[in-house]
């Protein structure tokens, strides 16, 4: 059990070390391409279409026009209309895009409300839009109507519904990225797996052969989750792994590979490898593809799912992991009971039974 155990934190070790050099790489490559901007771009543009008929208006014009807008490109060096795809930032907070998109509505619905109050200008701003936003925003605004209190501004309420169904929109987007990190993570996994020749099946067979391999890496495993080493990826939400955590995670393939070599494992290109190619080439081949393959999905999954796999089998392992300092504060002793929301005091302290 435990050897089994050893062999799985083994290779999970690995894993991570090569996601962290791969989620590295294919975060270069997609910031280069500004693809979190194409995304967000294409989030947009769905929410706001660009085409106009029967004499509406088309918004996302006016949009990428606003001043909020036009600073983010100014801070990029673009211009608004110098292919916005292309240029679009990679960011914009629910408020921003609430209160852009007010603005245009109230700035539409002003040519034909002259002197009424903002939110009928608004109101006739949606009736002049076309398309499919037309009729999220006119169901946004009757049900700010509906969902307004006393005292209540609905312009205000209204904004609210707009950052609501932006943030929604965002979460869809936010799996259209993730699912293109992970194919770009696994071509580009797969494309180091061929080059360092990174066999799985090797690796596996290494790590159940070689007890002191086996130990070995099962100890730099538990030293790395007892540690919190540098190498590990930042948490969800973040981008990708800080210089110094790739130049750690490549020096520690690189000393894991010429271990395997060492140990008279083909891993790596060498003359070693070449050797063992020459002995059994169609055997090889056929094995290092599904090793090579099996590389590639385990840098699709990310580094932040090994190290949390390794977590997992070092307390199966017995070994543990670091327990809080002694003085650390407990949160469940000493706490003080609060009244429940809305709880207006009377000058009686609340009952607790």
């Amino acid at each position: 059990m435990i050897q089994t155990l050893d062999v799985a934190l083994g290779l999970a070790f690995i894993f991570m070390l090569f996601s962290v050099l791969v989620s590295t790489l294919s975060e270069l490559i997609l910031s280069r391409f500004n693809m979190r901007g194409k995304t967000l771009w294409k989030a947009v543009s769905n929410m706001l279409p660009d085409t106009a008929e029967n004499g509406k208006i088309a918004p996302l014009g006016a949009f990428l026009k606003h001043p909020l807008m036009s600073v983010m490109h100014q801070q990029r060096h673009t211009g608004p209309q110098e292919d916005a795809r292309r240029h679009f930032p990679s960011y914009m907070p629910a408020w921003q895009f609430g209160q852009i998109l007010m603005d245009v509505l109230e700035g539409q619905g002003a040519e034909a409300k002259k002197g009424e109050t903002r939110w009928e200008q608004v109101q006739a701003g949606i009736e002049r839009l076309q398309g499919p936003s037309r009729g999220v925003l006119l169901a946004l605004s009757r049900d700010a109507d509906r969902g307004i209190l006393p005292g209540q501004d609905p312009l205000t309420v209204f904004q609210a519904r707009l950052n609501q169904w932006y943030d929604a929109s965002m979460d869809r987007t936010s799996g259209w990225y993730k699912r293109l990190v992970q194919a770009f993570n696994f071509f580009i996994g797969l494309t180091l797996a061929i080059a360092c020749n990174l066999n799985t099946l090797q690796i596996v067979r290494g790590l159940s052969m070689d007890e002191k391999l086996r130990a070995s890496f099962s100890e730099r495993a538990i030293q790395v989750v007892q540690n919190a080493n540098a190498i590990v990826v930042p948490t969800a939400g973040s981008t990708a792994p800080t210089e110094a955590a790739k130049d750690v995670a490549r020096q520690q393939l690189n000393d894991a590979l010429n271990e395997f070599t060492e140990a008279g494992f083909p891993i790596g290109w060498n003359r070693q490898t070449a050797a063992a190619w020459a002995n059994s080439p169609m055997t090889l081949f056929f094995s290092s593809i599904l090793g090579w393959l099996i590389a590639a999905v385990a840098a699709a999954l990310g580094a932040q799912f090994w190290f949390d796999l390794m977590k997992r089998i070092v307390d199966l392992r017995g070994s543990g992991v670091k327990p809080p300092p002694s003085g650390a504060p407990n949160d469940n002793i000493g706490t003080i009971p609060m009244p429940p929301a809305g709880f207006i005091s009377d000058g009686e302290p609340p009952s607790l039974a």
